[in-house]
C-alpha cells in the first residue's frame, strides 16, 4: 500500500472521528436546550381538565438541580400539554415521563383518551408507570417538589421487587386494556397522616373507569395470584389451645399453574399455588424446633390463605372486574367465546378453587 493511500485512508478516519464527537457534543446541547418532563398528574374539576408537571432544570443547581412544576388547565390533554409549554422559557418533552398519575375522581370517569394522547409520543417507554392518588394530583406533586421528582417512581418500583405491590408498567397495562377477557390494575397513591407520599392499595378498572381499590391486605393476595412476582409479607392469626397469636410470613418466591374444567353452572378455575417462604415473627410460645408445632403452623397459614384468595377471587366477581384475565383464559379453551357475553352470564358463575402450597424454610439465625 502506497504512503499516499495511507495517508488518505488515515484523513478519512480522522474525520469520521471528528464528525461523532461533534454530533455528541451536538445532542448534549440539545438535552440543555428543553425540559424534560418526568411526572405528569391530571385532575378533573366540572368539564375541564387540569394538569400538573415536574421536571428537574440542572442548569441552575449543578449537583441535584431544582424542581419546578407547570400547571395547565383546559377542556381536553392536547390543550394542556401546549398550556405547560408556553409557561415553559425551554420546549417541553414527555419522552421521558416516568410516572402518568391521575386523581381518583379522574379515574372513575375514565383514563383512556388521556393515556392515548400521551402514548402517541413515540419516545414514550414501555415501563412508564401508571398510578391513581386519592387527593388531587395537584397536591401529590406539591409535595414532591420536596422530596424529588424521582422519589415516586423509585418507591413504587422497590415495592414492586420488595413489597407487596403487584407490578404493573405501561405495556402491562395496555396488554390489560385492549386484550380481550382481562381489566386494567395500578396502584393507588395516598398521604399518610404524617403527610409523606406512599402507596395506600391498587385500583382496578373496568374498561377504563375505576371500580374497585384494594386495600394493604387484598393488594398483597393479589399479587399472589397475579403472579409475576410472589414475593411480600402477610400477617396471619395462629392459635394453640387457650393460646393465639400473629405470624408473619414473608414470601420469598413461588408459582402458580391455572386451569379450567367444566362445572354444573359453568367453568371452574383452578389456582395451584406454591409457596416458598419463611415466618420471621411468631409467639414466643410456637416452638418451630418441634415438627408438631411446625406443621400446626403450615396448616393454618394455608388455610387462613387459601380463604383469603378466595374471598379475593369472589369480591372480584362482586364488583364485576376481571384484573387475573379469568376471561382470557376461558376464551383460550373455548371454541366460540364472546367478550360481553361471557362478562353478563358466564363470569358470575364461574367456580374458583385454590390448591395451596406453603413451604416453609428455616426462620433465621435464632431458630
Amino acid at each position: 500500500m502506497s504512503n499516499k493511500i495511507r495517508k488518505i485512508i488515515c484523513i478519512f478516519y480522522s474525520l469520521s472521528l471528528l464528525i461523532f464527537v461533534l454530533t455528541g457534543c451536538n445532542r448534549g446541547k440539545i438535552v440543555d436546550d428543553i425540559h424534560m418532563i418526568s411526572i405528569i398528574g391530571f385532575d378533573k374539576e366540572d368539564r375541564d381538565y387540569i394538569g400538573t408537571a415536574l421536571y428537574t432544570d440542572y442548569i441552575e443547581e449543578q449537583n441535584q438541580g431544582k424542581i419546578y412544576s407547570l400547571q395547565g388547565h383546559e377542556k381536553s390533554t392536547k390543550l394542556i400539554l401546549n398550556e405547560i409549554n408556553n409557561q415553559s422559557s425551554k420546549p417541553i418533552e414527555i419522552g421521558k415521563l416516568q410516572l402518568l398519575l391521575f386523581s381518583e375522581n379522574l379515574a372513575r370517569d375514565g383514563i383512556s383518551h388521556i393515556v392515548k394522547t400521551i402514548c402517541k409520543d413515540p419516545l414514550i417507554g414501555s415501563n412508564l408507570i401508571i398510578a391513581v392518588s386519592k387527593e388531587p394530583t395537584e397536591k401529590i406533586l406539591n409535595n414532591l417538589t420536596k422530596e424529588g421528582n424521582n422519589y415516586l417512581p423509585k418507591l413504587i418500583e422497590q415495592n414492586f421487587k420488595s413489597g407487596n405491590v403487584p407490578v404493573s408498567n405501561l405495556q402491562i397495562f395496555l396488554f390489560d386494556y385492549y386484550g380481550e377477557g382481562r381489566d386494567v390494575s395500578v396502584p393507588f397513591i395516598n398521604l399518610n397522616e404524617h403527610g409523606k407520599v406512599g402507596i395506600d392499595g391498587y385500583a382496578v378498572f373496568k374498561k377504563d373507569h375505576l371500580s374497585l381499590v384494594l386495600n394493604h391486605k387484598e393488594m398483597a393476595l393479589y399479587k399472589i395470584l397475579q403472579a409475576r412476582s410472589m414475593n411480600g409479607d402477610m400477617s396471619f392469626k395462629v392459635s394453640k389451645g387457650q393460646q393465639e397469636g400473629l405470624a408473619v410470613l414473608t414470601s420469598l418466591y413461588g408459582e402458580k399453574i391455572e386451569s379450567v374444567s367444566k362445572h354444573e353452572s359453568g367453568p371452574k378455575v383452578t389456582y395451584s399455588i406454591t409457596l416458598h417462604g419463611m415466618v420471621r415473627d411468631y409467639p414466643v410460645w410456637l416452638d418451630l424446633k418441634k415438627n408438631e408445632n411446625y406443621k400446626l403452623l403450615t396448616r393454618q397459614l394455608e388455610k387462613q390463605m387459601n380463604n383469603d384468595l378466595l374471598k379475593l377471587l369472589l369480591e372480584f366477581q362482586e364488583h364485576e372486574v376481571d384484573p387475573l384475565g379469568v376471561g382470557d383464559l376461558v376464551r383460550a379453551h373455548s371454541k366460540k367465546w364472546d367478550e360481553e357475553e361471557f362478562y353478563d352470564t358466564v363470569y358470575p358463575n364461574v367456580t374458583f378453587d385454590i390448591k395451596l402450597s406453603i413451604q416453609l424454610h428455616q426462620s433465621g439465625i435464632g431458630d
